[in-house]
């Protein structure tokens, strides 16, 4: 499996048999590379995780089917009376499963904590804060959830301009973490190369 951080929430995930391109992005300070794939996951309708126009995408997926499941969970800690709902996407490929927590906004309980507990293998997880999770929070989740691989995604960078965190509230609590190039690739035999968190660099 290959896997290439687009930005925000977007990753370009390359499995045997299909691609997934999840959250693509729209008007957050920078432009998302435009790339073909066979299936768009989209978490929610905001702008910033819905652009499937910039994208060549075979068949965008908004709520969960037989192939790529999902959690229905709130964008808010207000049971989305502020921003509605959220589906965190799951799916298998290469021996894997791969879960993409999408804007997350429910605050950590282990109540909420057992919904995610599917068996990933491994894990996106918004960590900036203000329109999801805190960076306290989302190690609470990541550490709840327990996949072998978690990556960090949803945070400030210099070319951002949504006001949420930089990654280093979620990253202080993992001082082991390492840092990656923006494209990885993961095998079900290279699992344990990784870093239980592993911090993907994008442009």
């Amino acid at each position: 499996m290959i896997i290439e951080y687009l930005g925000h929430s977007c990753f370009f995930i390359k499995t045997k048999n299909y691609s997934v391109v999840t959250d693509p992005f729209d008007g957050i300070g920078y432009k998302m590379k435009k790339v073909t794939c066979d299936y768009a996951l989209v978490s929610h309708l905001h702008f910033d995780h819905s652009f499937s126009q910039g994208l060549n995408a075979g068949r965008v997926i908004t709520q969960p089917n037989p192939i790529f499941q999902g959690v229905k969970c709130y964008h808010d800690d207000e049971n989305g009376r502020k921003r509605g709902q959220n589906t965190a996407f799951y799916f298998d490929a290469d021996g894997m499963r791969v879960l993409h927590l999408g804007d997350l906004g429910e605050k950590f309980s282990e109540e909420n904590a057992k919904k995610f507990k599917v068996g990933a293998d491994i894990l996106f997880i918004p960590v900036g804060g203000n329109y999801t999770i805190t960076g306290k929070e989302a190690a609470q989740y990541a550490k709840a959830i327990g996949a072998k691989v978690t990556i960090p995604m949803h945070f400030k960078t210099d070319k951002c301009t949504i006001d949420i965190a930089p990654p280093a509230e979620f990253l202080k609590y993992f001082p082991d973490y390492k840092t990656a190039k923006k494209r990885i690739e993961i095998t079900k035999d290279n699992l344990t190369d990784f870093s239980p968190v592993t911090f993907m660099q994008c442009d």
